[in-house]
């Protein structure tokens, strides 16, 4: 019996952003203990402003939640997901982002 090869399929969907974190990082625990870290992150350019609601689950998410705070720059890495009855104070209206990956962008000394 031959043996099929596993293909991995690959997302239409996927983000991958860098932008500053708005506001103070909100994590809050569902009621199965899972961590749940929520920030906004303005990924416009100049004066531009584009702000992007972040949602990170896992056990990953309570670490960054302490560590990060407003004014730092993240790199973030998943899928956009719309948004239904919940609104984000000031994004772009009807997506968020599902975060994969979070993390802090350290910025050049020579620069």
């Amino acid at each position: 019996m031959r043996r099929r090869r596993r293909i991995q399929r690959v997302s239409r969907n996927r983000i991958e952003l860098v932008g500053t974190v708005v506001s103070a990082p909100e994590v809050r625990t569902t009621p199965t203990g899972t961590p749940v870290l929520r920030i906004e992150v303005n990924c416009g350019e100049g004066r531009e402003i584009l702000r992007l609601g972040v949602v990170m689950a896992g056990g990953d998410a309570r670490e960054l939640g302490a560590r990060i705070a407003a004014g730092a720059t993240v790199k973030v890495t998943g899928t956009l997901r719309a948004v239904r009855g919940r609104v984000w104070s000031s994004t772009a209206g009807g997506v968020e982002v599902l975060a994969v990956e979070v993390s802090e962008v350290v910025a050049d000394a020579r620069s």
